[in-house]
């Protein structure tokens, strides 16, 4: 009797440290990157990219890219806005329902938004200016060392993420 007495303590500290255990493993945080970049482009164009990332066990689970290009120029800025508009909706088209994109009234907004293995290009619009015309460059070259490629899935941890886009030029907290 006086061995069953004794047994409690060691059986009521075990099943306490085990839910501990579970209680900190049912509530552990993704790491979150967030990075932006601003740009201005001779043009009076600025484009704006934001890039929200989700990490989980050493992979990319998710990303949120806002870009924001606003025209600073108010001659023909409807048809300028338009014009990026249409070149921003044929570089997207492949990502399905995964993208939106709105006119404001000085600017376009893309929000991209991918959970599945879907690939996504940072810094990879260029715009010029020829006598009044704008020209919209948008780089889909997934091999190309000028832009930035994202898929979900990538393997990144949180640091290694944000040295990457940082020596691209964006500013990460």
């Amino acid at each position: 009797m006086n061995t069953r007495k004794s047994m409690k303590l060691p059986i009521f500290i075990t099943i306490f440290i085990i839910c501990v255990i579970v209680y900190l493993f049912t509530n552990i945080k993704q790491t979150t990157v967030v990075c932006h970049k601003t740009k201005t482009y001779e043009s009076n164009i600025q484009l704006s990219e934001s890039i929200t990332a989700s990490i989980e066990n050493k992979r990319i689970e998710n990303m949120d890219i806002v870009k924001t290009i606003t025209v600073l120029d108010k001659n023909k800025k409807e048809q300028k806005l338009n014009k990026i508009k249409d070149a921003l909706d044929n570089s997207l088209e492949y990502l399905g329902k995964s993208y939106s994109i709105k006119i404001t009234e000085n600017s376009v907004v893309a929000r991209i938004q991918v959970n599945e293995k879907e690939l996504v290009l940072l810094d990879n619009i260029d715009f010029s200016d020829t006598n009044g015309d704008l020209n919209i460059k948008i780089d889909v070259n997934t091999k190309s060392s000028d832009v930035i490629s994202l898929t979900v899935g990538d393997n990144y941890t949180d640091g290694e993420l944000m040295k990457r886009l940082k020596s691209n030029g964006f500013t990460c907290k």
